[in-house]
């Protein structure tokens, strides 16, 4: 009441007109238990103007966010924690301390303590544990759970046998309820009480879950003839209780004959005090063996005693009593403004037990340990926070935070600030600046009233309007936080501006300033200084107003000599204390670096202050007295004037105070003082040099007087009470609070705070929270200062109790026909007025069977209603209502009349599992007695065996407890869906199995009738067993061939769709190599052969095969090892490495290909190198086993391509990539030829030929000559090679002698030396010279196309005329030929015309000289022809072959060109001259390539072929049958992508996109998808949807559409869509669409008609009459099925089926609105086949009709009941063929001849080539499973029958299954007589 009268008038002083700090309206719980299964909200609220912002934080003040998936910080300040499963758990998270945060600008506050722990749910059971007991003694029982749960759960109730126990704890009842309900006390215990079953009822609050323990039983000895005492516990009793609340101590002990208890309070030093009568003013009441305390107060808690004492010994037992008590705090005053300066008090009180440690914060932060003692401090209690001289940074909100061990509280005050003096917010810094820049100086400071800025130069103030120019301007202005800012503004400063500048902040309050120095670049200079006038005895600062910058000194001089004062470097002189003596004439020198001096002169005079004469009052004047005081000046400069202040304040004239002075005193008379006179009274005395003061204290003494007197007051219990006791006096008078000891006692005693309840305010107000019965009494206010005499007035308070119930309700149960008491304890003042009532209905009093009777009791009234043998009418409600002047309450029991329950209702089935199957019920009226279980009855439906009448013997019972709902109990998990809904997951069953389930209800009492039983068939299952005989064999390199057998039949739990069959590489150390797992899908269940393709060769490979039907992949088989052939390494050598050893030899180093691609066993290496010369010459190749080797005899300084490849077996590896390296360089072989011809009389020109071997790079020739036959001496030149830009190397040899004979020669020179040089050949000089050529002839080869330069350089004296011939043809002006100014012929192009012997002649009148050249025109090579070898799904081989007559020039390689067909860019390959043929590996399966080739020789490239194309083994995916593809239910589709078939190569994913029937937008729904089915969801019931499914390979994307509807609500189907209507729902039609949908429709009336010749040519076997039916319903059928369904429901039995994997096995008829369909994955239905639309794109599907062995017979008579149970024919038709077959129809009715698998190998033609294939014995039912080859003439897997393969008998339905449908099909007559095909 208290805490919401302070939000009362916190609302009233804070609305939204005045801004305040921010309290919490709804803080968090200072402990939050929540379950990880529901999560928890807590949430945060805090009011405040602006209103405050809501966070979170931890304890270190760290900020709580989000965290993804587990908590959530909500804008609004909510706190979210979300479920989460168990290995989520974070510490941080779900196990963690939190507080709310809430601030605003004036503050911000905290709450408590919140201490999250998440609880995940585990496993529990209530058990309950009894002690031993003796006949006529007491027993104890308790209720145990674990001890961590306990802190959540509650004990619900109690039973003996099947009746709940009382929930009281009066001691005149049987039983005593202790410890919360966990414990029992059964006071007396007879022998009957052996033979009852006691157990408990545990609540979990968190998850609303009950459970019921295990009863148990009493245990009782017979009693002994006499026996001493003795505990039937061990240790002390423990016990609790809230303060205020009820609490009974036992004294549990057996004796004979029974003891006498006395009862003991225990003190502190162990002392025991026996109780006395009526101690405790009532509220302790003593039974023969328990005490009972009511309204327990902190008084009570601690240790007591029972002391049990018969004639054969005594014992006494120790009990401990704790007591609880929710904490409370209160921070007074709420809302306080102090100025600055002041001091701010805040008081925190409490209640609570137990007694809580206190802290303060500020703002959310805790106040450190340094608060005390300080500015800040708090009491040593902790109650108390004083704050002194009030800062700003004190304003805000401060808590008082209260904590216990089990509780904490807070409560807030606010401190807000009223005037404040200034305090500076920012100031400027000291400057240094050049003559003519802008100068802006800055401060802010806060204060109120706000403060008003000044500025000062010097010390002197500054104007806007000065001498200086106006160049200054001040600026002021005040924020939106109330701070004041003002600027100086200085407009081109000069050197004069320098000096101190200060900014002074002033208000009422005080002042503050700041003062930096301004320095501007200039001279020194010092401002004239006006007369400083100094007060005697203060200290004085002296500035000296100098500017300039820089300043070396400045110093002070009085007549010429130095100050001594205290100076600093700034010119500022101190004096400490100025005297008289000190006034004068001073001088401040100011002198710069460069000895410029500035000086002035002031002038200072000393004036002396007053001084007053302290004085005082008297000490001890009381009211009406006269009093005087004097105030003296006894020095200081006259005149003096006088000023007196009370409290600050002028003294106002209403005291009637004189005042009397003269020159130097002032007196005060007072001539009767009172109260009011009281005060500080202050003198002012003031002159020309200053003003001073003195206070001193006027007390008059006052005696107590009342301003409220207590009155008496009254209060109903638990209410709060205020009594006022309000005084005032001088001193304050101390005010005491006293309570009458007893009723008829007149003394007082004070009062003490128990338990926090008492709260004493300052001003005398008693604050009594809670108030109890026992506060009522005389209270006296006592007040007294020591003045007079004290004041006193007693009050009486009294406390009324309203009528009120210790329960608001508890419930009884009765038998019928049984008497019952029903009985209402009323607890209040008297008179009590009971009114009794039935489900809110008045009583009808005057019946016998009812009666009430009435007793008082200690606390008030007890009424008892009778009834005699009760009925089912007289349970419900029956309300108590009791009524005093004081308040009403009302009590409510629940009455249950108990009887026999009814059976359950509504048993359907909501999901089958393969083995299990969920039911759903709900509960039938219970006889009013609790639900104990349910008995769960099931039956299997035998193949042969006939179902009998007494069909439930033999059936399997379970037993399931509500109790223990949500647990698994023995095979069946129970979950309640609500109040009356139930769920239950029967397991143990069989896959694939027909049951029979029926229930029945149990209570406390009996069991009900068993409900009309379900029939159900369970769901497949993944295959428990692994195909067997798995065998693997080598096929091929990187080939293996697997075969295996299937299971056994009766481990496939359905029907086999095919088998996975994964493949994983093992490494060379015998460990699975990472990621090389692979998995092909077989499909069909005969398909038992496999060939795995593109593996590593040599490599040793693990086989698993697995079989799947539609549900999954059952176990792997047993890993089955094999090796692969050995082939050709798949990699070549790495790190291959070259280097030269010398000019001819080299070294080569390489590694081994990696491990994994050896290909097999490597034989040995190829060393291939070549050298890359101008000739191009053909490599070599070397054989090693090593991987290095040594080149010899390699040519000298030539570049050589090395490559090495590995070699196996199985024939050569790739080469790896070339590496080049040279070899060095060494002396060149001698020049080719060499000519000696005479060119003048006195030279001779020397020409030669290049070494055929230069061996380096020539650098030089040099030309040797001498005289003939002189040895030994000879003279040489050296001709540079690089000048020489052509073959034609000549040298004139100068200064000859005419006639004389020279030998020559030449030689060539690298950088390793001087070669071998030409034979000597002789010349000597001669003026007349016969025509000669300098130039060489020879054979030239230059390719075809190409031009040719034919040199011929000719001598002679005369000149010689040189001329060409071409065989014997003279060469002359031709399109081929260009003879030049030099005399060379130029070939423009070398071909067949232009080839052949060229000669050039010369010739002068002394003789003639020729050359010949030869000249070859080499062409390029021919194209080899390209050739296909074979293709595998991941590889092609090529061949190529040359021409034969392709042999001008060798071939020293090939140019390999291919790429994918559709794309544009090619791949080339190198291959090397050996190479006929080439393996392109690493293809794309069923996948189009194009490839070309060519050759190249030293010239060119030749031509390439033509294009080769070729094809990879393999095809695209291949859908399967629209019913196999896809099962719908009522708002889903399931779409399974285990039918689909690879067409030899893997499928890589699916795309799925769907549309509502007659919509235009897809909706896309994945891509790449690559499980086993895949569901659409959250579709609209009864609604026809368009799916487009595409399966991706690397052959290509094959494209389905097709049509499914939905179920409706009752799982009924829909008409199908109309053909004349769009199906699409597109607009859009085009031409072609017409076209099409004429030849559909044209298809369609073809089929029907040769539909119906069949019908009439096999009119006694309608097997086509009605197929499709669906697609012709009419309203007719519909409503007859509707009315079926109804009839269905009206009689209580429900027929549950399955989901089949194959459509094709369900009933077409209408009986199928009659089966429950369900399947896995969310109880899909299988879609049958008039729910589907089958359109399939890119392929034409020839799978329309069903394979012989799915169709039946119009009247069924051979149906077969098998494995397949219910889903092979309806039931409803199965019961219809029985029938027919006991009417005498033939059993052996043949497949009718020409039956056969419409599917055949048409449909596979692009498997023809895969590489991965699959044989089998026979086909799987309804298809052609596998991608491989396989015969061209398909057949049932059967024998001649068509049946699954198995045997051909048929075994008929057993007649009680036909009657048990009987019963529903009564309305289908022409129905039963007719069977559909399934499609």
């Amino acid at each position: 009441m208290c805490s919401w009268a302070i939000l009362f008038i916190l609302f009233a002083m804070g609305g939204e007109g005045q801004e305040h700090g921010p309290v919490f309206l709804m803080e968090p719980p200072p402990r939050l238990l929540f379950s990880n299964s529901s999560g928890a909200r807590v949430a945060c609220a805090a009011h405040g103007f602006p209103p405050p912002l809501l966070a979170w934080q931890l304890p270190d003040g760290t900020q709580v966010d989000s965290v993804s998936g587990l908590r959530q910080v909500l804008e609004n300040g909510t706190l979210v924690f979300k479920p989460f499963a168990p290995a989520q758990f974070r510490q941080d998270v779900h196990a963690a301390v939190y507080r709310c945060r809430a601030h605003n600008t004036h503050g911000a506050i905290v709450s408590r303590e919140m201490r999250a722990q998440a609880v995940i749910w585990q496993e529990w059971e209530a058990r309950v544990s009894t002690s031993s007991a003796e006949t006529g003694g007491p027993a104890l029982l308790t209720c145990v759970v674990p001890t961590s749960f306990r802190e959540h759960a509650s004990v619900a109730a109690w039973y003996r046998d099947d009746t709940v126990l009382p929930a009281t704890d009066h001691l005149s009842g049987s039983t005593l309820l202790m410890d919360e309900g966990w414990k029992l006390i059964v006071r007396s215990v007879r022998a009957e009480d052996a033979r009852a079953q006691f157990s408990c009822s545990v609540l979990d609050s968190l998850t609303g879950e009950r459970r019921r323990s295990a009863p148990a039983h009493i245990d009782i000895a017979p009693a002994n003839t006499a026996s001493a005492p003795r505990a039937i516990t061990h240790g002390p009793w423990e016990g609790s209780v809230r303060r205020g609340g009820d609490v009974l101590l036992p004294c549990l002990v057996h004796a004979s004959p029974p003891p006498t208890i006395t009862w003991y309070r225990e003190a502190a030093s162990g002392v025991l005090r026996e109780l006395r009568e009526g101690e405790g003013g009532g509220r302790l009441v003593r039974a023969h063996d328990a005490l009972s305390i009511r309204r327990a107060e902190p008084a009570d808690a601690g240790r007591w005693a029972c002391r049990a004492a018969n004639a054969h010994g005594h014992l006494t037992l120790r009990l401990h009593l704790n007591l609880r008590a929710h904490l409370t705090v209160h921070a007074q005053p709420h809302t306080q403004v102090v100025n600055s300066g002041g001091t701010a008090t805040i008081n925190c009180t409490w209640s609570g037990y137990p007694a809580p440690r206190l802290e303060w914060l500020h703002n959310g932060i805790p106040l450190g340990a340094g608060v005390v003692g300080g500015r800040v401090r708090v009491s040593s209690s902790g109650e108390q926070l004083v704050i002194s001289d009030v800062h700003r940074v004190d304003k805000g909100v401060y808590q008082c935070m209260a904590r216990n061990e089990k509780d904490s509280a807070q409560a807030s005050a606010e401190l807000r600030l009223g005037d404040t003096a200034p305090e500076l917010q920012y100031t400027f810094i000291e400057q240094v600046l050049r003559p003519g820049q802008v100068v802006t100086l800055k401060c802010s400071a806060a204060g109120s009233p706000p403060p008003h800025f000044t500025w000062l130069l010097d010390g002197q103030p500054l104007n806007t309007m000065n001498t200086r120019g106006h160049r200054y301007s001040i600026e002021q202005f005040v924020t939106k936080n109330k701070d004041v800012v003002s600027f100086l503004n200085i407009t081109s400063v000069s050197s004069e501006d320098g000096g101190l500048y200060t900014c002074r902040a002033t208000n009422s309050l005080g002042e503050v300033s700041h003062t930096s120095r301004l320095n501007i670049y200039g001279p020194p200079y010092v401002r004239p200084i006006g007369p400083i006038r100094a007060v005697a005895g203060r200290e004085l600062v002296l500035y000296c107003p100098y500017s300039g910058y820089p300043v070396s000194s400045v110093k002070w001089e009085r007549n010429g000599s130095p100050v001594e004062w205290e100076s600093n470097s700034d010119g500022a002189l101190r004096v400490t204390r100025v005297e008289p003596s000190h006034a004068g004439a001073y001088t401040c020198v100011v002198m710069g670096p460069h000895g410029e001096m500035a000086k002035k002169e002031l002038q200072l005079f000393v004036s002396n202050p007053p001084e007053i004469e302290p004085f005082s009052f008297s000490a001890n004047l009381q009211e009406g007295k006269r009093a005087q005081v004097s105030c003296s000046v006894i020095s200081g400069d006259m005149p003096v004037h006088f000023t007196w202040l009370k409290d600050n304040q002028p003294i106002p004239s209403s005291l009637q105070v004189e005042e009397r002075g003269a020159d130097f005193f002032s007196n005060l008379v007072f001539k009767e003082v009172s109260a009011h006179h009281s005060g500080m009274y202050t003198c002012v005395a003031s002159n020309s040099a200053a003003k001073v003061n003195y206070t001193a204290q006027l007390v008059v003494k006052v005696s107590p007087k009342w301003v409220i007197e207590p009155k008496n007051e009254a209060v109903l219990a638990g209410e709060s009470v205020a009594l006022h006791c309000q005084t005032t006096g001088s001193p304050t008078p101390q005010v005491t609070w006293l309570k009458q000891r007893g009723s008829g006692s007149a003394d007082f005693i004070p009062l003490v705070n128990l338990g926090g309840r008492f709260q004493f305010f300052s001003n005398g107000t008693l604050w009594i929270e809670s108030a109890l019965p026992y506060d009522e009494g005389h209270y006296m206010c006592k007040a007294e200062n020591g003045v007079g005499s004290p004041l006193s007035n007693s009050i009486f308070v009294a406390v009324h109790e309203p009528a009120r119930f210790e329960l608001t309700s508890h419930n009884t149960t009765a038998r019928r026909d049984a008497s019952v008491t029903l009985v209402c304890d009323v607890r209040g003042d008297s008179p009590i007025r009971v009114q009794w009532s039935h489900n809110m209905n008045q009583l009808d009093l005057n019946t016998y069977r009812l009666s009430i009777s009435e007793a008082k009791t200690d606390s008030g009234l007890r009424s008892q209603l009778y009834i005699s043998r009760v009925d089912r009418q007289d349970s419900g409600v029956y309300k108590c209502q009791a009524v005093n002047a004081y308040g009403h309450s009302d009590h409510y029991i629940y009455l249950s009349v108990q009887e026999k329950p009814d059976s359950p209702h509504s048993l359907t089935v909501t999901e089958i599992l393969s083995r299990a199957v969920r039911l759903s019920w709900s509960q039938g009226f219970d006889g009013n007695s609790p639900l104990v279980g349910y008995t769960v009855q099931y039956a299997t439906l035998s193949a042969q065996g006939a179902i009998r009448f007494n069909q439930w013997d033999s059936a399997h019972s379970l037993n399931v407890s509500v109790h223990g709902a949500g647990a698994t109990q023995s095979y069946i998990t129970l979950t309640k869906k609500g109040d009356i809904h139930y769920e239950a997951l029967l397991s143990n069953l069989k896959p694939h199995t027909a049951y029979m389930i029926r229930i029945a209800a149990i209570n406390q009492l009996d069991r009900s009738l068993f409900t009309e039983p379900v029939v159900v068939k369970t769901q497949e299952e993944a295959p428990s067993e692994a195909p067997t005989n798995v065998h693997v064999t080598p096929g091929g390199p990187g080939e293996l061939h697997v075969s295996w057998r299937p299971p056994p039949r009766e481990a496939w739990h359905g029907e086999l769709l095919g088998y996975s069959v994964t493949c994983t590489e093992f490494g060379p150390g015998g460990i699975p190599v990472h990621n090389s797992s692979r998995t092909l899908t077989v499909n069909g269940w005969s398909a038992t052969e496999l060939s795995l393709s593109a593996l590593r060769k040599f490599t040793r490979y693990e086989v698993r095969v697995r079989a799947f039907n539609g549900v999954a992949a059952g176990p792997a088989s047993t890993p089955v090892s094999a090796t692969t052939l050995e082939g050709v390494p798949e990699s070549h050598p790495t790190r291959v490495t070259c280097s030269a050893l010398s000019s001819s030899s080299m070294k080569v180093t390489w590694n081994p290909p990696p491990l994994g691609q050896h290909g097999g066993i490597i034989q040995g290496y190829k060393v291939i190198y070549t050298p890359l010369t101008s000739d191009h010459d053909v490599g070599e190749i070397k054989r090693v086993t090593t991987t290095d080797t040594y080149l010899h005899a390699l040519r000298k300084y030539t570049n050589y391509s090395i490559q090495v490849l590995a070699f196996t077996n199985a024939g050569d590896g790739k080469r790896s990539p070339p590496v080049y390296c040279m070899t060095e360089e060494d002396v060149p072989s001698q020049p080719q030829k060499i000519k000696a011809l005479a060119f003048s009389s006195d030279s001779v020109l020397v020409s030669w030929l290049p070494p055929l071997y230069p061996n380096g790079i020539i650098s030089h020739y040099t030309v040797y000559f001498r005289e003939a036959g002189r040895l030994g001496k000879h003279s040489s030149f050296t001709v540079s090679a690089d000048k020489k830009t052509d073959i034609e190397l000549m040298f004139q040899v100068r200064n000859l002698l005419e006639s004389q004979l020279y030998e020559f020669w030449v030689s060539a020179t690298t950088g390793s030396g001087e070669g071998e040089s030409t034979p000597v050949v002789g010349q000597g000089p001669n003026a007349r010279i016969p025509a000669r050529i300098a130039s060489f002839g020879g054979l030239i080869a230059v390719g075809v196309g190409q031009p040719a330069l034919l040199t011929c350089t000719c001598v002679g004296a005369p000149a010689p005329r040189s001329r060409w011939t071409h065989g014997r043809t003279p060469v002359t002006h031709h399109a081929y030929y260009q003879v030049t100014h030099r005399g060379h012929l130029h070939i423009r192009e070398v071909n067949e015309q232009s080839s052949g012997n060229f000669t050039c002649t010369a010739s002068n009148t002394i003789g003639e000289d020729s050359i010949v050249y030869v000249v070859s025109a080499i062409l390029p090579p021919a194209a080899p022809a390209l050739s296909l070898q074979y293709t595998t799904a991941s590889s092609i081989k090529l061949h190529w072959q040359l021409a034969a007559t392709d042999v001008n020039e060798p071939i020293l390689g090939y140019l390999l060109h291919y790429k994918q067909a559709s794309e544009p860019d090619w791949h080339t390959a190198e291959l090397s001259n050996e190479m006929t043929s080439y393996t392109m590996d690493m293809l794309k399966c069923g996948t189009t390539y194009k490839a070309k080739i060519q050759a190249r020789n030293k010239i060119s490239i030749g031509p390439p072929s033509e294009v080769l194309t070729a094809t990879t083994r393999g095809g695209r995916p291949k859908p399967p049958k629209a019913e196999e593809h896809v099962y719908m239910n009522t708002t889903a589709i399931k779409i399974n992508f285990y039918a689909w078939r690879d067409g030899g190569c893997p499928i890589l994913g699916f795309r799925v996109s769907y549309r509502r029937a007659g919509s235009e937008h897809w909706i896309k729904v994945g891509d790449n998808l690559s499980s086993a089915s895949h569901v659409l969801g959250d579709l609209t019931p009864g609604t026809w949807y368009e799916l487009a499914i595409e399966a991706s390979s690397d052959a290509g994307i094959e494209r389905v559409t097709l049509f499914a509807d939905t179920h409706t609500l009752t799982g009924a189907r829909i008409p199908p869509l109309k053909p004349s209507s769009p199906i699409a729902g597109s607009v859009r039609q085009t031409s072609l669409r017409t076209v099409l949908l004429s030849c559909i429709a044209s298809a369609v009336v073809v089929l029907c008609a040769l539909a119906a010749v069949i019908c009439l040519v096999q009119h006694k076997r309608k097997f086509f009459c009605i197929s499709n039916d669906h697609y012709m319903r009419d309203d007719r059928k519909l409503s007859e099925s509707n009315e079926a369904e109804r009839e269905k429901l009206r009689e209580g039995q429900k027929l549950y089926s399955s989901s089949s994997i194959n459509g094709n096995e369900k009933s077409n008829d209408d009986s199928s609105a009659e089966l429950y369909e369900i399947s896995p994955y969310a109880t899909f239905g299988v879609s049958a086949a008039h729910s589907l639309q089958f359109r399939t794109l890119a392929r034409r599907d020839d799978d329309a009709a069903a394979p012989p062995h799915r169709r039946r017979h119009r009247a069924c008579e051979h149906y077969r009941y098998d494995e397949s149970s219910l889903s092979k024919c309806s039931t409803v038709e199965a019961r219809h063929r029985l029938r027919a077959a006991s009417a005498g129809t033939a059993s052996g009715a043949a497949t009718p001849a020409g039956w056969r698998d419409a599917h055949t190998d048409s449909d596979d033609n692009s498997d023809s080539a895969a590489n991965t294939t699959t044989k089998g014995s026979g086909e799987s039912p309804g298809s052609v499973y596998g991608s491989g080859r396989r015969s061209a003439r398909t057949t049932s897997s059967g024998g001649p029958n068509g049946s699954d393969g198995l045997s051909g008998s048929f075994a008929p339905v057993p007649a009680d299954i036909s009657s048990l449908i009987d019963k529903y099909q009564q309305r289908k007559e022409q129905e039963r007589r007719e069977c559909t095909i399934h499609v």
